[in-house]
């Protein structure tokens, strides 16, 4: 297995600061975390997307997942997982 690199031009993550608020504090749920994810990740991951699928619509016009060999993947994958199921 291969691991690339990460590309793109990545700015140092500020670290998120609480509010102090005035008002009583709330208890927060026992056992809930959160997630906050940043503009600039949103547009990442939508980019990314959108040139998946532009490479999924090249390779339907092109038939390339009509050929025996992809068939023949989605097959084997379908019969190991069925295989596996119990």
């Amino acid at each position: 297995m291969a691991i690339k690199g990460i590309e793109g031009d990545f700015a140092p993550v500020e670290p998120v600061r609480e509010k102090k608020s005035t008002a009583p504090a709330k208890q927060a749920s026992a056992g809930k975390d959160t997630v906050q994810v940043s503009g600039a990740a949103k547009s990442l991951f939508e980019a990314d997307q959108s040139k998946r699928l532009d490479e999924v619509r090249s390779r339907l016009e092109a038939g390339y997942y009509s050929s025996r060999e992809v068939t023949e993947k989605i097959v084997d994958g379908l019969m190991d997982d069925l295989l596996n199921l119990g």
